[in-house]
């Protein structure tokens, strides 16, 4: 494999070892063009064994668009959800970094030069309604608002943390541009969550922002 030719990968979004190995089949000679070529920031690595062209992010005219591609990539199968989602929708009052996701596989993130990529574990019956948007003419998966609110609630309230009026508060969601019927819908995700701590700041949010 020429080292220094990279062309044949410039129509690709993004590539897998095993893409390379078609080209080079000798493991060791492999892995030392790999590393050559992110030392020399010829490539980004997404993650271990996946892998950008840097010419073909800096040429992306649509980047925030490519990370959400990415972000369903990445890690499969996931949508995006969480504050990521509700930051788009002007729900939250302070700066949100990186892209959320959830998964029905294992909780995971990923630190690279575009960014932070997180994934949360989530029940199979609660991987759902999310819509499908087009990056170009690729599909990508992203949560439906009501469900990107509940994903987050569900998460941070998952384990040890208290569900109480001050805990609700702090949240510093823009409950204003949720709707009632909205707020009906993150219910039903909760009962089929079962989760006891979700419906509970349901209630407290409903007495305080809805009442």
């Amino acid at each position: 494999m020429n080292r220094k030719n990279l062309n044949f990968l410039s129509p690709l979004d993004f590539f897998t070892k095993e893409t390379l190995r078609q080209m080079e089949p000798d493991e060791d000679a492999l892995d030392f063009n790999i590393k050559s070529w992110i030392k020399s920031g010829k490539i980004i690595s997404l993650k271990k064994g996946m892998y950008l062209l840097r010419e073909r992010w800096e040429k992306q005219t649509n980047k925030q668009g490519f990370l959400e591609y990415l972000a369903n990539k990445i890690y499969q199968p996931s949508y995006l959800s969480g504050e990521y989602v509700m930051a788009k929708y002007g729900l939250l009052t302070e700066a949100v970094y990186g892209l959320s996701s959830v998964t029905t596989a294992k909780t995971k993130a990923w630190r690279n030069q575009l960014g932070v990529f997180s994934y949360y574990s989530i029940a199979p019956e609660l991987y759902r309604d999310y819509e499908v948007i087009k990056f170009y003419s690729a599909p990508v998966l992203i949560a439906s608002k009501p469900k990107a609110i509940f994903d987050f609630l569900y998460f941070r309230f998952l384990r040890n943390s208290p569900v109480n009026i001050l805990e609700a508060r702090e949240l510093r969601i823009n409950w204003e541009g949720v709707s009632k019927k909205e707020l009906v819908k993150i219910e039903e995700y909760a009962g089929i969550s079962k989760s006891e701590k979700t419906r509970q700041l349901i209630k407290l949010i409903k007495s305080e922002y809805y009442a």
